[in-house]
């Protein structure tokens, strides 16, 4: 059950991403590395699945949310990365991009 709950904050929070800064600098590759909600550390759940989150971000605007191997595809230009038609503010802070929601956070780190 905490599997299923985990995958499934982890889509939701990361479902399509609008990011403030300079896209450019937002390619690569990029891990979870930290993600906890209501103060629940969610990422240390994932790990004990052995579950990892990658998010690719390929220079020509394509990329991949890629969840413990289901991959979801989605497209990014500027500072902007959709997947399914949702947004959520994006934190580019050297390589850290950090995704944070009211009550929710998700940190990746470029690999």
């Amino acid at each position: 059950m905490k599997k299923i709950l985990a995958l499934t904050l982890v889509l939701v929070m990361v479902l399509a991403l609008c990011a403030c800064g300079d896209g450019s600098k937002m390619a690569g590759t990029w891990e979870l590395t930290a993600m906890t909600s209501d103060g629940e550390d969610y990422y240390a759940t994932l790990k004990e699945y052995g579950i990892t989150v990658v998010l690719q971000l390929n220079e020509d605007g394509t990329g991949y949310l890629d969840v413990g191997g289901e991959k979801e595809d989605i497209t990014w230009s500027g500072s902007s990365i959709t997947i399914d038609g949702e947004r959520e503010i994006v934190k580019l802070n050297g390589d850290t991009l950090t995704i944070e929601e009211t009550d929710a956070v998700m940190t990746f780190t470029r690999k």
